[in-house]
């Protein structure tokens, strides 16, 4: 993981929104559910739009006051559970930023704390039956337990 690699989220499977500073981001293709608040949904609104590690660890340091070396760790560890869980992927080499982080998607000032993806695994098999983003292309289903 490098300072310049860039961050895609796979929108064909992924639903995210961030709102207030909290992203709920959706699995369609095994129902899991996620959460990052404070930190966090600052963080995965940066790499979510493609900016790199660097730009993400840069927007956390200035909104929080944290030191760089601090939040490079922390958004780092993120973007490495983001990978495992499917959420984000490694953007092709070359593929430019799509924006920077919109105002409406800053979390709130406040104390910071180190970003933590929160995973939720209970309700897979009834998002399946019942996706909650119609006209989304087909997904192929994954049981959560693989």
């Amino acid at each position: 993981m490098t300072d310049t690699q860039r961050y895609r989220v796979d929108t064909d499977e992924i639903a995210a929104e961030v709102v207030g500073g909290e992203a709920v981001i959706l699995n369609l293709s095994n129902g899991e559910y996620h959460s990052l608040d404070g930190a966090g949904g600052l963080a995965w609104a940066s790499l979510a739009r493609g900016n790199t590690l660097a730009e993400a660890t840069a927007a956390v340091a200035g909104h929080y006051g944290v030191d760089e070396a601090t939040a490079r760790e922390d958004v780092a560890r993120l973007v490495a559970a983001l990978i495992a869980d499917g959420l984000l992927s490694e953007a092709p080499d070359g593929e430019a930023a799509v924006s920077a982080v919109a105002d409406d998607e800053m979390p709130p000032a406040g104390e910071y704390r180190a970003p933590e993806l929160k995973s939720f695994r209970d309700m897979g098999d009834l998002l399946a039956l019942d996706p909650p983003m119609p006209g989304l292309k087909e997904v192929p289903w994954q049981s959560p337990q693989e």
